[in-house]
């Protein structure tokens, strides 16, 4: 029998959840067995599809709150405005009313602007903040929390539960997080890391890889050549960077040899599909009018982000997959970049 949207669609939920956790847990986030351990995690693009999916797991985004009060200052909150613009995250409100709720006098003007609720005149009243595995708002016993109200999203008062800690520096998938504790929250610590993994890159590979602006990485290139740790050379027409020595490898990863991701494309696909799939209409269409709205999305930046973001996997096949038959193509092939991702925390190579 042909698996249907509907039984795929809490499977495809969990799993991206379980994800979720063993990211945050790796950053810091206590309460998962199974941390991420190798493939650098990206703190920006795990925060905003985190702004989505963790609205169906209270404790997770709670979690992420304490985390936030503890390592907050180690986010680049520049580089979150650009990928929501760059790969339209839908969470912006919801990033917004998190900056609020963990924005502290340490880094009150970093936080400043993000804290401004977007404008929200098209929209009337509040929604839920959470939801119910079945899709359902969950239940409202107390008093709203003020400022997550104050933002449009009405949820149970937060009360910090203490289960996060400062980032830990032993694994990889900290690589960022380091990075900006050593040198600074900048671009830099992305391009570093960037050119640690892939070897080499022209600016516009990087900045499209790392969610900035072409010119911001091509004037930090510039000015990190002229430490003498990079190098570069022309090939056609694009100039190429890497470090000058295999030593900033072997000092900064040790011995492993982790994948490059680009989270933020990968991270975006995910979330587009998930909210395919959680429209609450989506149950009573034919399976059809499913795989005709399915092959709207994955013929925006879905399918291109999932080719581009690194993890190797075959394109997806659109066209040759005509009427419903999309459908159990597309599930197949979900499942497998999930199977990837569980692989990637462990393995090393690329």
């Amino acid at each position: 029998m042909t698996p249907s949207l509907k039984d795929f669609s809490p499977r495809f939920r969990d799993r991206l959840l379980d994800l979720l956790w063993r990211q945050w847990t790796a950053l810091g986030v206590t309460g998962q067995a199974s941390p991420w351990r190798l493939t650098p995690v990206d703190p920006e693009a795990l925060l905003l599809v985190s702004c989505t999916l963790a609205r169906h797991d209270a404790r997770l985004f709670d979690a992420i709150l304490d985390w936030l009060t503890i390592n907050g200052r180690y986010l680049n909150v520049q580089r979150v405005r650009r990928l929501v613009s760059d790969q339209s995250f839908k969470g912006e409100a919801v990033f917004a009313a998190m900056a609020a709720k963990t924005s502290t006098s340490a880094f009150a003007v970093k936080w400043a602007r993000s804290t401004q609720a977007p404008d929200r005149k098209a929209h009337s009243g509040s929604e839920p903040l959470f939801f119910m595995p079945d899709g359902k708002p969950l239940p409202i016993l107390h008093a709203p929390d003020p400022v997550f109200l104050s933002h449009g999203l009405v949820r149970e008062l937060y009360e910090k539960r203490n289960v996060a800690q400062p980032f830990g520096t032993r694994d990889s998938a900290t690589l960022l997080l380091k990075l900006r504790a050593l040198i600074g929250v900048s671009s830099r610590c992305e391009i570093l890391a960037y050119l640690l993994l892939n070897g080499y890159g022209s600016p516009r590979a990087v900045a499209r890889s790392c969610g900035y602006y072409p010119a911001t990485v091509i004037k930090a290139l510039a000015e990190m050549e002229e430490s003498g740790f990079l190098v570069s050379r022309m090939e056609g027409r694009q100039r190429q960077y890497s470090l000058a020595s295999d030593a900033w490898r072997t000092l900064i990863l040790g011995d492993v040899r982790p994948r490059w991701i680009a989270w933020p494309a990968l991270f975006s696909a995910l979330e587009q599909i998930w909210l395919f799939l959680g429209v609450p209409e989506r149950d009573e269409q034919s399976p059809l009018a499913q795989a005709s709205s399915l092959r709207r999305i994955l013929k925006t930046s879905v399918s291109d982000n999932l080719a581009s973001c690194g993890l190797g996997l075959p394109t997806l096949a659109i066209e040759p997959h005509t009427g419903e038959a999309l459908l159990p193509y597309f599930m197949t092939r979900m499942n497998d970049v999930l199977d990837t991702l569980d692989k990637l925390g462990y393995l090393t190579g690329r």
